[in-house]
């Protein structure tokens, strides 16, 4: 009853409106109303917003019907609440109602979204940084588009998700607080070049820019609901509800639910990008363009492909000594050839000079440099158009089932698999970092014998090489691996199992063109270790990781523990042969005082 006489109220209140009691209870139902205001769905009616000031009925956070009447009351009564809830004035506009109060003209909003008018929307993936923990699965930005001929889209505004976290935060302190609701989180607005400069310059992260096909109404309305969310505030999830995911449900307010239906209890940016290249909208592809900005070192690399094996050499020479510039070996090569030499060191020097490289001796190069290039004559020789990187929705999907077939010690064994996320080091390098592993949640249940049982829980399992990718200079930083879990090692003994947390630090360098990576690590065991009577243990690992021919790749190596009981050296070598995007074939061969041969098919999806 209270809730009718309600209604009577608001619907008395409209002007011109025609509105009934039973036409507003059906409004606060509507999909794009829960969405304005992020109600989990239409039977979870909970905000995930958790901010009281956002909502403008005591009981909006968990009333869609209580908050529309409070909005309609306020657009009524108090004309600067368009301002403040612009993308619901815009909607409730759409939807036929109207309100006895004008427009208001909204100053700051006006100045805000239409000083340099937004004409569309993207949204931009950032590949992985696996120096930081925020950023191991990549990122996801939106970005509101400004840019004409004559504006650049540096003066974009980029719109972040984010969590709020105290600086120089820990961390495995960052993922614990992540995964359980730690941390506060909420969306910021810079202009497009501070996150292009962060991502691409300092991070050195490639960047991919997927522009959406939408209509103007839908660009306005999805530009006044960022407005709306500014300030207002969220709990953050790492694994779920995270920059990925509540981005996507901005788009979701005009585009259905395209991005987030069907999805896994994990969230990744890859997955969003996996489904909005396959989603449609009005009949048409979600995604209108895509585009690539190379962080600068895909950039210097790219340049430095196009000199020949001489001027790479000379140019290396250069970069260590400047007077060669001068000298007869450089002034004898043809102009394109010192324009192109030139160009390329002007790109490596800027890349140091971010790193912070030896400062005076890098600006005296630079000054060096200025000093051969006037001499030329004026125009670029290397023009890059065409880089080879694939976009994200390309990858390989995240997360993994397997069947295995087992051989160990001539007794055979079965294995189903799961792995909750992300990728291993023979994975495709498609919008990644080359050589590196990060997996989630990696688990192995065997049967043998009739019986079934954990063969393999890895909770964490990360690696990094960072390996210098020019020989220009040694930049190449440590290499580091972390592993929590527990295992059966068939190999060592048929009842050696353990658990484990096991840590390592070392080098690595790329050889063959880039195409194979060598590494050498002092690894670190604690636990109970089953092959071993301590509760720690020390190992020396050497290994390869190769790219042998069209993504067939190749891992081995070997390791030789200090407090294990046998002298045997581990070894290992795994080969994968990719059969499409989702599924590949694995051959493993482990071997220690037994061998192991495994077959295994993965199949990868969102």
């Amino acid at each position: 009853m209270l809730r009718r006489i309600s209604s009577f109220l608001v619907c008395s209140a409209l002007s011109f409106n025609t509105y009934s009691a039973t036409n507003i209870e059906q409004l606060a139902q509507h999909q794009t109303w829960l969405k304005l205001v992020h109600y989990k769905s239409s039977v979870d009616l909970e905000s995930y917003i958790i901010s009281d000031d956002f909502f403008l009925s005591p009981s909006g956070k968990n009333d869609p019907y209580r908050e529309l009447q409070a909005t309609i009351n306020a657009f009524n009564t108090q004309p600067e609440k368009q301002c403040r809830y612009p993308a619901r004035y815009q909607w409730l506009k759409q939807q036929g109602l109207q309100f006895k109060q004008p427009n208001s003209s909204c100053v700051d909003l006006t100045q805000w979204r239409e000083s340099q008018p937004i004409h569309s929307v993207s949204l931009v993936f950032a590949s992985g940084y696996m120096s930081n923990p925020a950023s191991l699965y990549g990122h996801m930005l939106l970005k509101l588009n400004r840019a004409t001929e004559t504006h650049n889209k540096l003066l974009d505004y980029s719109i972040n998700y984010g969590a709020i976290v105290p600086d120089n935060e820990n961390g495995l302190v960052y993922i614990s607080k992540g995964l359980f609701g730690g941390y506060v989180a909420g969306f910021s607005d810079q202009l497009f070049y501070r996150h292009q400069h962060n991502y691409g310059e300092v991070e050195l992260r490639d960047l991919w820019e997927y522009e959406l096909n939408l209509t103007a109404d839908e660009v306005r309305l999805i530009s006044n609901h960022i407005w709306e969310l500014m300030g207002a505030k969220y709990t953050y999830y790492f694994a779920d509800e995270n920059c990925a995911f509540h981005i996507a449900k901005v788009i979701e307010l005009v585009a259905g639910d395209k991005l987030t239906n069907e999805l896994s209890p994990w969230v990744i940016p890859a997955t969003i990008f996996s489904k909005l290249a396959e989603a449609e909208h009005n009949d048409q592809p979600l995604v209108r363009d895509i585009k690539f900005t190379p962080s600068r070192s895909s950039a210097f690399y790219q340049y430095q492909q196009q000199l020949n094996d001489q001027e790479n050499t000379l140019a290396k020479r250069i970069f260590k000594n400047a007077n060669l510039l001068k000298g007869t070996e450089f002034k004898s090569l043809n102009i394109q050839a010192q324009k192109k030499i030139i160009e390329v060191l002007f790109e490596f020097i800027q890349l140091q000079q971010l790193k912070q490289y030896e400062p005076e001796y890098v600006t005296a190069l630079k000054k060096a440099l200025v000093k051969a290039r006037l001499k030329l004559p004026v125009g670029n020789e290397i023009k890059v158009e065409n880089y080879q990187q694939s976009a994200p929705h390309k990858a390989q999907k995240p997360s993994n089932y397997s069947v295995s077939a087992l051989d160990v010690g001539s007794k055979a064994q079965s294995n189903l698999g799961f792995r909750l996320s992300y990728f291993d080091s023979l994975a495709s390098d498609v919008a990644r970092v080359p050589y590196s592993n990060l997996e989630m949640l990696d688990v192995e249940i065997a049967v043998r014998d009739s019986n079934m049982y954990v063969d393999k829980l890895h909770i964490l399992d990360l690696e990094s090489f960072n390996p210098a990718y020019t020989d220009w200079i040694n930049e190449g930083g440590w290499s580091w691996q972390l592993n929590l879990g527990f295992e059966r090692d068939r190999t060592n003994c048929q009842g050696c199992k353990s658990t484990f947390a096991m840590g390592g630090v070392g080098k690595s360098m790329l050889l063959n063109n880039d195409r194979s990576l060598v590494y050498g690590m002092v690894n670190g065991y604690l636990g109970e270790l089953a092959s071993t009577a301590q509760v720690i243990d020390a190992s020396i690992e050497v290994g390869v990781i190769s790219d042998i021919y069209q993504d067939i790749k190749m891992r081995a190596a070997i390791e030789r523990f200090y407090h294990r009981q046998t002298a045997e050296l581990s070894k290992n070598v795994e080969l994968v042969v990719p059969l499409n995007q989702d599924a590949d074939i694995r051959l493993i061969y482990k071997s220690s005082e037994q061998t192991l041969w495994q077959l295994k098919l993965n199949y990868y999806w969102n």
